[in-house]
């Protein structure tokens, strides 16, 4: 299934750079949040690496269509002689998601747009059926130092029912050189929030963000839950450094704390089987951005 998702992503770059009028971008990043104990026994901690890469092209005048896909590896360790220790609930988790947004102009402030997403994300040997969901909302620049947008999203869930949540968009020009904006530069995965950023140079740029991590996946079917599913929810504190090493490359250094991190597990009958919480951990990472 990932060969055929690679394979299906290429046609796409193949097709859109073909066009005259197209930005594409990709992210790739590490990051590591280092082990800290579970309130029932245990310690638990977690590697994350992972690629995004992004077509942006304009149809007409007042329509472009971005097409996004992003592979991601969760390597979780779950370590210690009692509580998830032993019951070691899930080790390495794979999420692919493809989506394709379009974005209309209907007036010289203002935008519409709809998403449409395709997701896989469990254990190595489980079965990967795929996950859709979409989104719809409107942006409105209210000024050239404010634009707001706001929408609602809903995704499929693995042994559970669709999740709705919502959507925004926020990025508000508070000087020269600080902006409050939702397109925080660590982001990754299910990751959404706010950032503060601070431009003291043109070649570095400094952040401050949190954001709130959502992911669900299926379980194999041997271990802990076979067949069943697994939860992990996190808000992680962020503070980063960019270094703008060229016109078309960024390079960032992070690091900070995750607070409010919870673990989850239903069996294949969609009975909650395992509940923790653990404790703050700190996190490191590096996480780069090409301009093509």
């Amino acid at each position: 299934m990932l060969s055929s998702t690679l394979i299906i992503c290429a046609l796409f770059v193949q097709a859109e750079t073909s066009a005259t009028n197209y930005k594409a971008t990709l992210d790739y990043y590490f990051a590591h949040q280092f082990d800290t104990s579970v309130n029932n026994g245990g310690k638990v901690g977690v590697d994350m690496y992972g690629l995004e890469f992004r077509i942006d092209s304009v149809i007409t005048d007042e329509d472009d269509v971005e097409f996004y896909f992003q592979y991601q590896r969760d390597v979780w360790d779950f370590s210690g002689t009692t509580g998830v220790g032993v019951t070691d609930p899930w080790e390495t988790i794979n999420t692919i998601n493809f989506a394709a947004t379009w974005f209309h102009k209907y007036d010289g402030k203002s935008k519409l747009f709809a998403a449409g997403i395709a997701k896989m994300s469990f254990e190595e040997s489980s079965s990967d059926d795929i996950l859709f969901g979409g989104t719809v909302g409107i942006i409105h620049s209210y000024s050239s130092e404010l634009t707001l947008g706001i929408g609602l999203s809903i995704i499929q869930q693995v042994l559970d029912d669709a999740k709705w949540f919502p959507a925004f968009v926020l990025n508000w020009k508070l000087s020269e050189e600080l902006t409050l904006t939702s397109d925080i530069s660590t982001r990754f995965g299910s990751r959404t929030g706010v950032e503060l950023v601070w431009t003291p140079r043109k070649d570095w740029t400094l952040g401050a963000g949190v954001a709130y991590g959502y992911s669900r996946f299926a379980l194999d079917d041997s271990g802990f839950a076979p067949n069943g599913a697994g939860e992990a929810t996190s808000v992680p504190l962020i503070f980063r450094a960019t270094y703008h090493a060229s016109p078309s490359t960024d390079i960032t250094f992070f690091g900070g704390i995750v607070y409010g991190g919870s673990l989850e597990v239903v069996n294949s009958a969609k009975q909650e089987v395992l509940s923790e919480d653990y404790d703050p951990a700190g996190a490191v990472g590096i996480f780069g951005h090409i301009r093509f």
